[in-house]
């Protein structure tokens, strides 16, 4: 690492490692109790699961797509499929339900519940065009359903957003966002005021990312630093931001043996949850792996 990263004391340790059943931990949402919601994308699945000595343990499994998950008010859960409503999962029954959370016309593709509990959800009009024709937005509404702002223009009247794929925010009320691009695989995170001031636009390091190897940002989540932690999918990196989205330090996973992270969340000790996808290339049967990480300086 490079010299000027020395001098943060900043570590990363892993606590434990837990095999799962699923191929690809693209989501997490952890219970008040210590269990979660790990949502696996690709295979339109969702587990409550509790961790188990080197396992997790499967309490309930649902099919459906899912295309983000965020603990609400009431500590049930939002979770974002094709549909214009977000679904509800009662944590005490596991069932599923429609929600009050609506953005018709768009479809969503990622949640967010805030501190004072506000939902905010990316969204896109449908459409096959590359790239991107329709329209890409932020839509946050207050905990009974109404719509409270929308954010989908720059000051220059360009779109702000590609694909808002996910979504968190600090303690100040920024908003930062995970925005892949439609025609290349790579991206950014973009950091807003609540008024719609940009106040950040990260692209990776240096470092780490090149031409060859882009920055193809994932999971997102601030810590209670109010620093923003963001997973490197294909470098295999932690990146480190300010609450405004610019760089502290980065992390090679890489080198304690983690690869391809994607999703993150705290957990109720203050440990990082990191779930992976399976090594690309491998049998269906490789399942993905949950690892919780103990971190400090940020």
């Amino acid at each position: 690492m490079p010299k000027q990263q020395h001098k943060l004391k900043f570590e990363i340790s892993i606590e434990r490692v837990y095999k799962t059943d699923l191929n690809s931990i693209q989501y997490i949402a952890i219970c008040s109790d210590g269990s979660m919601w790990m949502g696996d994308a690709t295979r339109s699945k969702l587990q409550h699961v509790k961790c188990k000595e080197n396992k997790t343990k499967v309490i309930t499994s649902l099919n459906t797509e899912v295309f983000g998950i965020a603990k609400n008010h009431s500590n049930n859960f939002l979770v974002a499929t094709n549909s214009t409503k977000l679904k509800l999962i009662n944590t005490m029954t596991g069932q599923i339900t429609d929600s009050m959370y609506d953005v018709k016309p768009f479809t969503p593709t990622s949640v967010h519940v805030t501190n004072d509990h506000r939902v905010m959800i990316g969204a896109v009009t449908p459409a096959n065009h590359v790239p991107a024709t329709g329209r890409r937005v932020v839509i946050v509404l207050d905990q009974n359903g109404k719509q409270l702002s929308e954010y989908e223009l720059d000051n220059h009247n360009k779109h702000l957003f590609a694909l808002p794929i996910f979504i968190t925010s600090t303690s100040h009320g920024n908003i930062c966002v995970v925005d892949w691009s439609d025609t290349d695989d790579r991206g950014r995170i973009i950091v807003f005021a609540p008024g719609g001031d940009i106040l950040g636009n990260y692209t990776g390091h240096p470092d780490v990312n090149t031409e060859k190897d882009p920055f193809k940002p994932v999971g997102i989540l601030t810590t209670p630093s109010d620093n923003i932690v963001v997973t490197d999918l294909n470098n295999h990196h932690l990146h480190i931001l300010t609450n405004i989205g610019q760089s502290i330090t980065y992390y090679n996973l890489y080198d304690i043996g983690i690869i391809y992270p994607i999703s993150l969340a705290l957990s109720t000790s203050g440990t990082i949850y990191l779930g992976c996808v399976n090594k690309l290339g491998n049998a269906e049967t490789t399942k993905a792996k949950l690892y919780e990480l103990y971190y400090s300086g940020f």
